[in-house]
């Protein structure tokens, strides 16, 4: 608060109360993008996951094949 005491004697008061105002906005904003961004980690870790799982499962598809046209 101490700050905000600083900048009241540098700025009008409306002034302050529209950085307050902004302060507060700008704060909820970056809390609803860092529950974006978390949530969108989750999914792409999810996505990696899902990836790995079908790059094994090819690749043992492959390795079938490629015994089965043995002769």
């Amino acid at each position: 608060m101490g700050a905000a005491r600083d900048v009241e004697t540098a700025v009008p008061g409306e002034s302050v109360q529209s950085l307050r105002t902004e302060n507060a906005t700008l704060t909820r904003r970056v809390h609803q993008l860092s529950q974006e961004h978390r949530k969108l980690q989750e999914r792409l870790e999810g996505a990696r996951s899902n990836l790995r799982f079908v790059d094994t499962r090819i690749a043992d598809l492959e390795a079938r094949l490629l015994e089965r046209d043995r002769p």
